[in-house]
């Protein structure tokens, strides 16, 4: 007796690969459309804009600081915290500290742009310098993972592994129709060769070393 009958095997299969086609239906699209931008970085010229904000910066906070501007290194995580809450700021790169004028600047990767955030002390003033992205240089990064986080990046793996399986389910059902078999294993060996011989004839690539 066979480990996996066939019939059940089918079946399965057809409804994975339904439920797996709905589930997909906008990530794939998704994926898609943002491939061909990114094989046309042309489209993204003049897709950004760029933006100051000043601002003061929260009393309770300027009291802490002016207390002791010595110590300003103390009060990065209330500055992280009221970047986060005030402007949805997170996930730091870096931040630097320049004690003699009493400044605090925080360098916010994002897709598709940027935030500069940086604290004078002295005088009371944020100023937020930022850079957004239109909708092609946002599904861009989104398609790289490009400063998106990690929660995007486990929703890139997790769709990786349904699209896996949502081709598979399809190969499956493939063989068990007997009358279009033989052309869908045509189509898949040209789908496999087609890329494979553009990619050996005709992407530029380094030889001759070892």
């Amino acid at each position: 007796m066979p480990l996996i009958n066939k019939r059940t095997l089918y079946s399965t299969s057809r409804a994975l690969h339904i439920y797996l086609s709905t589930a997909l239906l906008f990530l794939l699209i998704l994926f898609c459309v943002s491939g061909i931008v990114l094989n046309h970085v042309d489209w993204l010229e003049g897709d950004k804009s760029d933006g100051q904000l000043n601002t003061p910066i929260p009393t309770d906070l300027l009291d802490k600081a002016q207390q002791n501007l010595t110590t300003l290194p103390a009060l990065y995580p209330e500055i992280e915290a009221f970047l986060a809450a005030q402007y949805g700021l997170t996930k730091v790169k870096s931040i630097e500290w320049e004690k003699e004028d009493a400044l605090v600047m925080l360098d916010y990767p994002l897709p598709a742009g940027f935030a500069f955030a940086e604290l004078d002390f002295t005088s009371g003033e944020l100023n937020l310098e930022y850079q957004t992205g239109g909708i092609l240089s946002l599904i861009g990064d989104l398609h790289k993972g490009r400063h998106t986080g990690e929660a995007w990046s486990w929703v890139i793996d997790i769709s990786a592994v349904l699209m896996i399986l949502f081709s598979i389910t399809g190969m499956i059902i493939l063989f068990q129709n007997r009358k279009k078999r033989l052309v869908g294993i045509w189509l898949t060996v040209l789908g496999v060769a087609t890329p494979a011989v553009i990619y050996l004839c005709w992407v530029p690539q380094l030889k001759g070393v070892s």
